[in-house]
């Protein structure tokens, strides 16, 4: 019986920048994060991206931000997601914007303001508050920051070489947006991840 074999994981890296470093509280918008992803293969790769959302990480908590001026970590506001799948007679349509193909060599960005929300400009932490921060919403002002990453992010569950048209309609038939949204052990191949965890340190600040 013929068998096929296994095609190699993909190499992926990741950069980030946050932009600007230094954030003024009379500012109506929060700095823009930027997180971007380089396939160091020799063919495209496309994943369905569920796990480097730069937006969907800053809610969940995953990016730790590190005081320097106490030497505390911050307190961060976190938000948990819940996707359950809806009633089988339901039809699900394929998500075909969480497709993203990676050239080779070609990084691709994802950016999201580094903040609370994007229709209210961020407010300072006043002394003694107790206020949750998220990005730089709740942080305080003369203070020097540091953004880590954290822990449970960075992994693709999903993906296939090639370019999405071709990944999303193959000879076969269009994808499956169930199977591919919910039914999360059914993929063409192992998960793999990106070392997420060598990002570097971003070090900014607070004034008002």
């Amino acid at each position: 019986m013929e068998t096929t074999e296994e095609p190699p994981q993909p190499s992926i890296s990741a950069e980030w920048s946050l932009d600007p470093t230094t954030h003024s509280f009379s500012s109506d918008t929060s700095p823009t994060l930027t997180l971007s992803l380089t396939n160091h293969a020799n063919r495209p790769i496309t994943f369905y991206n569920e796990y480097l959302i730069p937006s969907k990480v800053l809610a969940e908590g995953h990016f730790v931000i590190f005081d320097h001026t106490t030497n505390k970590v911050v307190d961060q506001l976190k938000t948990r997601f819940c996707d359950f799948p809806p009633p089988s007679k339901i039809h699900v349509p394929l998500r075909e914007h969480m497709f993203h193909t990676l050239y080779p060599g070609r990084p691709v960005s994802f950016t999201a303001m580094f903040g609370r929300s994007s229709k209210s400009p961020p407010r300072p932490r006043l002394e003694d508050q107790q206020r949750q921060a998220r990005g730089v919403d709740g942080l305080e002002i003369g203070h020097e920051y540091g953004m880590r990453p954290g822990e449970g992010w960075g992994y693709i569950r999903w993906w296939e070489y090639g370019e999405k048209r071709g990944v999303i309609i193959p000879s076969s038939g269009k994808l499956d947006g169930r199977e591919i949204a919910y039914k999360r052990t059914k993929t063409p191949h192992p998960g793999t991840r990106v070392n997420v965890e060598a990002l570097p340190e971003i070090r900014f600040s607070c004034v008002e």
